[in-house]
């Protein structure tokens, strides 16, 4: 663990002390902020603190001040850090054990060198347990920081829905802009995918260093590199939304990280590569995304039943989600029969836009953009019937949670549409959306929710019948849709593993 540790000029003599009593517990101790002893502010070092903090870069922190209190006010006003002070060793436990406090306050003028070593070693000691006493009251506390924000996203959670966003890029964890997201827009979860990293790593020079760092270790495969840059991001990112995930009892606070998209098509080794990648995360609330095709599903059937989450992905049909869910509950069902605990989540994300874009082609300008809404009203109805069976019944009893839907590909294609126009039309309980960030924050200043999807899907069998009595096969789409998602998945790939390359190259030649 990464323990940071600075000190107003007040608390300065017993930072030093504190960061050997951290080295000693078995942890890594760093030294931030000023050493002169000159006056400083305390929010000032707050701020240093919980900068590492939040960017996830730090496990823990150590603040100091005079007292403990004015770092500890300070601290609080920060996102993503929970602070509290503790001039004794049972509260110093007990806050991380209860309450997830990730950033301990101590008064340099209030206890002693020797006490206070042993409140930092009970501090660094200590895990959150997770039990449901404190799951329910650590969600509690992020419900109220939600009714704070009082802006669209948080309607949405209001409703039910949980708010993921579809992005993920080195900076926006090292400037703490995902904290902030996580404080003040109510995300709770992330996705990512080839084409995001590929952009992220192409356009930037986020990586630079650390695709030369791995050269230099001897990672030179492309992939091998991909993979180990999209866990390091996805893995800080899991531990930002750990709250979430405790405080929701598992359901929510997820991340996402795609197996290769070429295995589409490849069961044993989707499977292979899924374990490895969850294995090397290892982090309950992180996602492998596998692709809801025929083989896919195979996949996901074998890796529920390991014990491996999964985000299925490339689902666009009806029958494409029915089929994911299915794949889930057979996992369940067999680590049922093995005496396994059915505590593995799963969502299954369905992509709307891209009906829309591509349906809007063959129809006339007044039944365009209607046949996406239509897709999830009828995904949002199969989830419903699924989770009324008797056999879901089954499985629940025995502590299963039931695979969410989750609403992907959810900002508008279509220009005259506003971006949120499916994030609106597609409010429901118990499910996700998830949103790439420019349209998440523009709807959080903009958007409205003004109704929520109905269980036995509105208007949807009305609507598609008549897009398909004006020429649109729509079973014929969905698979025509599912296998060019595919197909772009495959082209992202190539050109993030081409990325990777060129950077490679550009960095050697310069070293």
């Amino acid at each position: 663990m990464r323990v940071v540790l600075a000190a107003d000029h007040a608390g300065l003599p017993l930072r030093a002390t504190l960061a050997k009593a951290v080295e000693a517990a078995g942890h890594e101790a760093v030294l931030m902020g000023p050493d002169s002893g000159d006056p400083v502010d305390y929010p000032d070092v707050a701020e240093i603190v919980c900068a590492e903090v939040a960017s996830a870069r730090a496990d823990r922190g150590i603040l100091l001040c005079g007292s403990g209190a004015g770092v500890s006010i300070a601290a609080n006003k920060c996102p993503g850090v929970r602070a509290s002070i503790a001039h004794d060793t049972y509260t110093a436990h007990q806050m991380v054990e209860h309450d997830m406090v990730n950033v301990l306050t101590i008064g340099s003028r209030v206890i002693g060198p020797e006490p206070a070593s042993e409140i930092v070693t009970a501090f660094v000691s200590a895990k959150f347990t997770g039990e449901t006493r404190h799951r329910r009251r650590l969600n509690k506390v992020l419900a109220i920081e939600r009714d704070e924000i009082n802006n669209p996203l948080h309607e949405l959670h209001n409703v039910g829905q949980s708010v993921w966003m579809d992005n993920i890029r080195r900076d926006i964890l090292d400037k703490g802009i995902l904290a902030h997201y996580i404080d003040r827009l109510a995300i709770t979860g992330l996705t990512s995918n080839p084409a995001i990293f590929d952009k992220a790593i192409a356009d930037s020079n986020l990586y630079d260093q650390a695709i030369q760092s791995l050269m230099k270790s001897g990672t030179t495969d492309p992939e091998a590199i991909f993979f180990d840059l999209a866990l390091e991001d996805l893995s800080r990112a899991a531990d930002l939304f750990r709250p979430t995930y405790e405080g929701t009892e598992t359901v929510d606070g997820y991340v996402s990280l795609e197996v290769s998209p070429l295995l589409a098509n490849d069961t044993a080794n989707t499977v292979e590569q899924g374990k490895a990648l969850f294995a090397r995360a290892n982090r309950p609330n992180f996602f492998i995304k596998v692709p809801g095709t025929p083989e896919g599903c195979e996949a996901i059937e074998q890796l529920i039943h390991a014990g491996v989450n999964i985000n299925v992905t490339l689902l666009f049909s009806v029958e494409h989600y029915k089929n994911a869910a299915d794949a889930y509950m057979r996992g369940l069902e067999r680590r049922l029969k093995d005496g396994l605990d059915l505590n593995v989540a799963s969502v299954g994300s369905v992509f709307i836009s891209r009906w829309d874009k591509a349906a809007n082609t063959k129809l006339p300008e007044d039944m365009h953009n209607q046949l996406g809404v239509a897709i999830g009203e009828a995904c949002y109805r199969a989830y419903c019937e699924m989770v009324a069976s008797d056999r879901w019944k089954k499985l629940a009893e025995h502590g299963g949670n039931p695979q969410r839907l989750l609403m992907a590909s959810t900002s508008a294609k279509d220009p005259s549409l506003p971006s949120g126009f499916y994030v609106t039309a597609l409010a429901a309980p118990n499910t996700v959306n998830t949103i790439p960030e420019a349209t998440l924050t523009e709807f959080g200043e903009t958007g409205k929710v003004d109704g929520v999807l109905n269980p036995d899907g509105g208007n949807c069998d009305a609507t598609m019948a008549s897009i398909e009595k004006a020429g649109v096969d729509i079973h014929a789409l969905g698979e025509q849709l599912q296998i060019e998602g595919r197909d772009s998945f495959n082209d992202s790939w190539a050109d993030l593993i081409k990325a990777i390359k060129s950077k490679g190259a550009e960095l050697a030649a310069t070293a």
